[in-house]
């Protein structure tokens, strides 16, 4: 049976509370709602683990929960064949959402955090971040302080590369929050006013800083990165990225994660050699979701750097990348 977009409504947002009508949808959906109960009983029994690493930190998260989105197969002969869980017809029976502009905000049934939240479009439309990106900025003002918005692109850590869709996690969860301000290298660009860009340094994982309260100004600086990219890639796709954004006090932080391929290559190795990691925002942000219980006990600073390196584009691209900018 078709589903009807007033069915999903739990609320509608007016401007006022988004961060109150989010806590409320799921304080409801954990009462009518059996599959998400579960996922949240299963987020009682994660393990955690923290690893030192030349510089910085990650915390390790064995979350059974989080096998399927890790194992996703993202081939686009698979998603042609099997429907999209994201569109109205196909969410649970019992999922209802706050309706935000021309999206629903919705509770996700196999949370890494409390209070983990997917943001999809109500139309079936493809993963991209370009042309959303204002979106996406003002989603981060209207949630507040309390939330980090996270993207990832349709190659590198979407489960849904062919429905638009973001996440919500709530803020003072990843370990880069706390390593966020003592690693930020200020950059300067005489011609992009209205913003600070910095790189995001001894993290080992390259990353650049947009900041300022000028939602139209960080679009712009954005986009020159976009631009950059796609120039020194030579392509006209959209470049594979991991994004997070968060707001302190009005003034929007966005991390931009170039990456240069989807999964290690221990992933894709048999027996005791494979590593069951699809690094995706979450990741990049720290917390290490290992569905697999063997990789959550056995992985070691060394092997999450090497992930790291691998995974995410070298800091001299990143450099001429940024050069290309103004």
């Amino acid at each position: 049976m078709e589903a009807h977009l007033e069915d999903r409504i739990f609320a509608r947002f007016d401007g006022m509370d988004l961060n109150g009508l989010c806590i409320n949808l799921l304080s409801q959906q954990l009462l009518t709602w059996p599959i998400l109960r579960k996922g949240y009983d299963l987020l009682k029994g994660i393990k955690i683990r923290t690893i030192s690493c030349n510089g910085f930190t990650v915390r390790l998260q064995h979350n059974q929960g989080r096998v399927t989105s890790t194992l996703a197969d993202t081939r686009p002969e698979t998603i042609e064949k099997r429907p999209c869980f994201l569109c109205l017809n196909n969410l649970f029976e019992k999922q209802k959402g706050i309706l935000y502009k021309d999206f629903l905000i919705l509770c996700n049934p196999a949370p890494v955090f409390p209070h983990h939240l997917t943001i999809n479009s109500i139309e079936h439309t493809p993963q991209r971040i370009e042309s959303h990106i204002r979106f996406f900025l003002e989603l981060s003002k209207d949630l507040g302080d309390n939330w980090i918005i996270l993207y990832n692109g349709p190659k590198c850590g979407a489960s849904a590369p062919d429905h638009l869709h973001f996440q919500a996690i709530p803020k003072g969860n990843t370990p880069i929050e706390r390593e966020f301000n003592n690693n930020k290298k200020p950059l300067k660009f005489s011609d992009i006013p209205y913003v600070s860009i910095y790189y995001g340094d001894n993290l080992g994982r390259v990353c650049l800083i947009i900041e300022g309260n000028d939602i139209e100004a960080i679009d712009d600086a954005f986009n020159r990165l976009i631009d950059a990219l796609k120039s020194h890639l030579k392509t006209i796709d959209e470049p594979m990225l991991n994004i997070a954004c968060f707001t302190e006090k009005g003034r929007v932080s966005l991390i931009v994660f170039p990456r240069s391929k989807h999964r290690p290559d221990a992933y894709f190795k048999e027996g005791e050699d494979k590593i069951t990691i699809s690094p995706a925002a979450i990741e990049m942000l720290g917390v290490i979701v290992t569905p697999i219980e063997r990789d959550f006990l056995r992985l070691k600073g060394e092997d999450i750097e090497s992930i790291y390196h691998e995974v995410t584009i070298d800091k001299k691209t990143m450099e001429i990348v940024v050069s290309n900018m103004s």
